[in-house]
Formats: C-alpha cells, sequence, structure tokens
C-alpha cells in the first residue's frame, strides 16, 4: 500500500472511532499538505492531528488501543504541546494538544474547535468518512515561524493561486494571534509578489 494510501486508511479508522464523540480535530503538517495535492519533496513520515487541550484526553481514550507511549506535556523555548504517538495502519500518528509556538518576536495559538476546524478542508477517507485539513494559513504562519523556507514557498505558491480562497482564513489567524508587525508585512509582500506572478501566468 502506498504511503498515502495508509494515511488515508488511518485517518478512515480515526474518524470511523471518533464519529460520535463530537470532538474537534484536525489533519495538518506534510500529510495535510499531501491531501491538498500541493507537490512535497518527499512522502509524509507521519500523521499529525491537531486538538485543543480540552478535547486531548477524550480522543486519546478512544485511540488509546493503538498509543505506543504515555501522553506527555511538551514545553521547549519555542513550542508547547501535549502529545502523543500511536501506530495505525502502519503509519506513526501523533495527536498535538494545545499547541502553541514562541518565536520571531510571536505568539501563534492552535484554536483548532473555535478557528481551525470551520476554516478546514473537507477531504474524503475511505468508507464515506471526511478528515478535516488545517487551513493553508495555518500551515503557512508555522512555517514562516519555524522559519522552513523550503516548505514556507511550496504553500506560499498553492496560497496565490487560490488567493481569493484563502485571504479570509488568514486574516482571522492574525487577528487571533499575537504576530510580529514586521514578520506579517514580510509575508504579505512575498504573497503579493507571487499573486500577481500568479495572475500574469494563468
Amino acid at each position: 500500500m502506498s504511503v498515502r494510501g495508509q494515511i488515508e486508511a488511518a485517518l478512515a479508522l480515526i474518524a470511523e472511532r471518533a464519529k460520535d464523540s463530537g470532538v474537534a480535530w484536525i489533519v495538518g503538517g506534510s500529510a495535510g499538505l499531501m491531501l491538498r495535492g500541493l507537490p512535497l519533496a518527499s512522502e509524509p513520515r507521519d500523521l499529525d492531528l491537531y486538538i485543543d487541550d480540552a478535547e486531548f484526553d477524550r480522543l486519546h481514550l478512544l485511540l488509546r488501543p493503538y498509543a505506543v507511549a504515555e501522553p506527555v506535556l511538551s514545553e521547549t523555548s519555542m513550542y508547547r504541546s501535549q502529545l502523543c504517538q500511536y501506530e495505525i495502519e502502519g503509519i506513526e500518528v501523533e495527536l498535538v494538544g494545545g499547541f502553541v509556538v514562541k518565536a520571531q518576536e510571536s505568539v501563534y495559538v492552535t484554536e483548532v474547535a473555535e478557528l481551525l476546524l470551520p476554516l478546514s478542508l473537507p477531504v474524503a477517507t475511505r468508507h464515506g468518512h471526511i478528515a478535516h485539513v488545517a487551513p493553508l494559513a495555518h500551515e503557512l504562519w508555522f512555517n514562516v515561524l519555524r522559519e522552513r523556507s523550503d516548505r514556507c514557498e511550496l504553500i506560499i505558491e498553492a496560497f496565490a493561486r487560490e488567493a481569493a480562497e484563502h485571504l479570509g482564513a488568514l486574516e482571522q489567524l492574525e487577528a487571533r494571534n499575537a504576530l510580529s508587525p514586521a514578520l506579517k508585512r514580510q509575508l504579505h509582500d512575498r504573497l503579493a509578489v507571487k499573486a500577481g506572478k500568479a495572475e500574469v501566468s494563468r
């Protein structure tokens, strides 16, 4: 089975176990970008699920039979989150709760139920299940803050092709987080330049 097939199978199983729970969770990271059809340089190595702190334990209990470790609270100078790893359909799955990034004079907080889920992209997996993929605006700021220039360029390209579709999410995300004004200006300038090039190339 291909990596994409394994990820879709894992998502179908997760969606089945969580379907009646009311828990809000989204797919992020390279797996989310793959599900959006972005041309990644290499296949995803794992599947990242984001969830609010308040609902972390509920989803963990549903996935506990697949856990390979106990949940931990991870705090560094840059990141804060609850974490737990699982193995599902041959794929390493990481549940990330209450994720916060502090970098470049900015603080970014993932708010899944209130912000990211309503802005997410529904993607069909298997057996009629739907997985919700994090908005590109989330992936863009996450990678800007951790200075992943290669990933940023890939996301900016995709963002610029359908800027009208993504700008609303970007505005909401920026309004809810303490992001460096200088960093925002730099990012907006890059998006404007890329959007102009995309318009010319059509």
